[in-house]
Parts: structure tokens; sequence; C-alpha cells
């Protein structure tokens, strides 16, 4: 769900839902169904999201945008540890 934060690889993505919408969105999500946030995400700003309600993250920027890919992804990693 998302975009949970402003991003740039999808300018027409909408209004960033926040920690909050993320939050009132993932208690609607029917049992059994995760909630994958999406959108803007990093290091820095994912833990928020799982302690929302997220299940997963998913990321472009944060990864593929880094100028060493693999010490970004196992950053992301230790936040959502």
């Amino acid at each position: 769900m998302g975009p949970c934060y402003a991003t740039a690889s999808k300018p027409d993505a909408g209004t960033a839902l926040g920690v909050a919408g993320l939050a009132g969105l993932a208690r609607r999500a029917p049992p059994g169904v995760p909630v994958v946030a999406i959108g803007g995400i990093t290091a820095a700003n994912a833990a928020p999201l799982m302690h929302a309600g997220a299940a997963g993250v998913a990321v472009i920027a944060a990864v593929f945008g880094a100028s060493d890919p693999e010490r970004a992804a196992r950053e992301l990693a230790a936040a959502l540890a």
C-alpha cells in the first residue's frame, strides 16, 4: 500500500499516506491478507511502517539508487529486524 512517503520513483503515485494512513488501512485489511508498504521507504523510515501493521516493505530507490546497493539492502534488513 502506498505511497507511504513521497517518492520520485513514481511521480503519479498520489499523496503519501504516512504512517497513520497505512495503519488505518492495515486495520481494514481482511484477516490473513498481508499489507506491504511501498513508496519512499528507506532504512531510516521503514520501522514505523512495520509497527503500524505492514507485513513487509517494497523498495526501489533505497537499494537500486544507492551507491552501494548491497550495503543499502543490509541496512534496510537490519532496520526491519
